[in-house]
């Protein structure tokens, strides 16, 4: 499929989904539209089947082949971002990158140079962010921003009639795999992002878990002496009735659904009231993080929350807009929730390398296309030192220096003091938060970036070594220690836990090169 582009590079928004992935550019009018897959579906099953060490699919054909043969078939994979998970097919080591990487190329079928726009949930950190532009590079993509997915979705709004005179909007973006939800304000000036917050373990792939439970349990009590689990077929017959039966709800008020196995056939009528029980206490989850979020924003002067925008195909569900409503007191808007993070990011791909398309396409289109849009830190960033009110001075705490919520670019310069006579050498650890809110327990934060300040005079107890963090506006994560008596300096920056180093990338790029991929 030709794909436009600039000259002979092609410029693309890319929402690398945890269930559904889409590609977008912009057209000849300045205006975004959605690129089809080789088999003309405008989104494509994040799911990937191993053939063989040589040959994949990926989507629809993946998800079929996944019904034979699960062991060889892989998704969600963008749940596991940043995390030490290998995984192996057919003989053959491959991590979440590689996964991500072998999506990437389904999706960019091309031999021409493509430079991209990869949206990524506003809550992810630093290890999810670097993972995710690992995979860029393993897919031979060239990744111009990382841009947070309520800003893209954002985007796409300021563009329609929607906003009118601009303001302050939530973005709720429950997608298949991940929860954001973004406080921004939409202006002719740009888009900017006061607060943010999120749950990356939390989407409708869960409600899709509990009403395949509910239809296993209406099975089995139909017809308790057949276990459907002796039917190799069943659990993907029951996970896709699930989804099914999820998005058709969302337009109607029940729908019977037909199950069988073991030559045992039942119907079971599902309404949108069991759907709601089934899934309220998810709903409720939600909302305790929306109402989080808006509280952190008016710390910053959001009170006023205009509008409430859903994205994500899960935000379809009823029970949402519902609930949006009424935490917010605004009605809800849905603007094309599977494809607005997608259009998103080919208006900022766009915007970042050749901004006359989008002021020929004139209205909002050419107000925002010299203007900026800038976020936050998604997680805070701290170091790790022994707590000096520890009688027995065993403890470690990570004490924060850049907060959450904090505008991008963001800086700190900390100070602490060695404990021990005679050091001639001081690790630095710097470590993200990793849970909901801030804590200076070591447990509720992951370690990012890990160095040694070496050659050191021997340091009395009680030098001090000063610290500097520096976040970037596209979440780049820098760290300069220094002792000041002898000027020595430690810079960190590249290495991240979590993520491949860079032998064992090169490695994934050669497994990569030999396989084919097909849709």
């Amino acid at each position: 499929m030709a794909r436009p582009g600039l000259g002979t590079v092609l410029i693309l928004g890319i929402d690398l989904g945890t269930t559904y992935s889409a590609v977008a550019t912009i057209g000849p009018d300045g205006r975004p539209f959605v690129l089809r897959n080789q088999v003309g579906e405008p989104t494509t099953p994040s799911v990937v089947h191993f053939e063989s060490s040589s040959a994949v699919l990926v989507g629809s054909s993946a998800v079929h082949a996944g019904t034979v043969d699960p062991d060889n078939t892989v998704s969600l994979i963008k749940r596991q971002m940043g995390n030490d998970f290998d995984l192996e097919f057919h003989g053959v080591r491959h991590t979440p990158e590689s996964i991500s990487a072998l999506i990437l190329r389904a999706l960019v079928d091309t031999d021409e140079p493509v430079r991209a726009v990869i949206t990524v949930p506003a809550y992810f950190g630093i290890r999810e962010r670097e993972a995710t532009a690992q995979a860029a590079r393993l897919a031979g993509i060239e990744v111009l921003e990382l841009l947070s997915e309520p800003v893209a979705a954002a985007l796409h709004y300021g563009t329609s009639e929607l906003t009118g005179s601009g303001g302050t909007v939530l973005v709720y973006d429950l997608g298949g795999g991940t929860f954001d939800t973004t406080v921004l304000k939409v202006q002719p000036m740009g888009v900017s992002v006061i607060a943010t917050d999120g749950d990356s373990k939390l989407g409708g792939a869960d409600w899709d878990s509990r009403i395949a439970e509910y239809l296993t349990e209406c099975f089995v009590e139909a017809v308790p002496d057949v276990d459907p689990f002796d039917d190799e077929m069943f659990p993907h017959v029951v996970q896709t009735a699930a989804e099914s039966t999820k998005r058709a709800l969302s337009t109607t008020e029940s729908r019977p659904v037909v199950l069988r196995a073991c030559g045992a056939r039942v119907t079971v009528t599902f309404n949108r009231q069991i759907l709601e029980e089934l899934g309220a206490d998810l709903v409720d989850r939600t909302m305790s993080i929306v109402r989080r979020v808006t509280h952190n924003a008016a710390k910053y002067g959001a009170i006023d929350i205009r509008h409430a925008i859903l994205v994500g195909g899960s935000s379809k569900m009823p029970a949402i807009a519902k609930a949006v409503a009424e935490t917010l007191d605004v009605t809800p808007r849905v603007v094309e929730p599977d494809l607005a993070v997608v259009l998103g990011a080919a208006i900022r791909a766009n915007q970042l390398t050749n901004a006359q398309s989008l002021r020929q396409a004139g209205g909002m289109l050419a107000a925002i296309a010299d203007k900026p849009t800038t976020s936050v830190v998604p997680r805070s960033f701290g170091i790790l030192i022994h707590d000096s009110y520890d009688p027995v001075a065993t403890r470690q705490i990570v004490v924060h220096a850049v907060h959450q919520n904090q505008p991008l670019p963001a800086s700190a310069s900390v100070s602490f003091c060695t404990i021990a006579e005679g050091r001639d050498r001081v690790r630095i650890q710097v470590y993200e938060q990793a849970g909901d809110l801030p804590s200076e327990e070591v447990e509720h934060n992951r370690r990012v970036l890990d160095g040694e300040l070496t050659d050191l005079p021997a340091l009395r107890a009680g030098s001090r070594i000063e610290i500097a963090l520096r976040v970037s506006a596209d979440g780049l994560l820098s760290v300069t220690a220094r002792e000041p008596s002898s000027g020595a300096r430690l810079d960190l920056q590249a290495y991240v836990d979590g993520v491949v180093d860079s032998a064992a990338a090169d490695d994934l790029s050669s497994t990569l090169a030999g396989i084919a991929v097909r849709q």
